[in-house]
């Protein structure tokens, strides 16, 4: 191409586009230094904790050391003790299968594992299991998570 068709810009294109990269770049850095210099709290740290707001799983294998129809007590290996709530929808899993209540399928001393669910202050037992139904060869213990 020889000059004489080569695109003229003006040099007011040219004046707008600099104060514009001019101004642009100054936002950016003093954005960049408030960020720095700014003595409030990152939002994250206001943010409410999250097990405030959301059901928490969790797993205890231990022996009953107390059942009644609506909760269960267990204590595991360790020495802790946790109470479970039981709802309808708890599932009990025996050797033989599964059964309709937690109460009417266990007794005090039972092996178990219990999963449930940390909802605001109370433990929900989302199933419980007979310990000798569970393992490598039984069913997963998933329930409800």
């Amino acid at each position: 191409m020889s000059g004489r068709h080569r695109a003229k810009v003006s040099r007011s294109n040219l004046v707008i586009g600099s104060i514009a990269a001019s101004v642009g770049v100054s936002s950016v850095l003093a954005a960049a230094i408030v960020e720095l210099v700014s003595p409030e709290a990152p939002p994250a740290a206001n943010a409410p904790a999250p097990e405030a707001s959301q059901q928490q799983p969790l797993t205890q294998q231990g022996r009953l050391v107390e059942v009644t129809a609506d909760s269960l007590t267990t204590q595991s290996a360790d020495g802790s003790i946790n109470t479970y709530a039981v709802t309808p929808s708890t599932t009990a899993v025996t050797g033989s299968g599964q059964s309709a209540s937690p109460a009417a399928s266990f007794t005090v001393n039972d092996e178990v594992m219990v999963v449930g669910t940390r909802q605001g202050g109370t433990v929900v037992a989302t199933a419980v299991a007979d310990k000798s139904a569970v393992g490598p060869q039984g069913p997963p213990m998933d329930y409800g998570l």
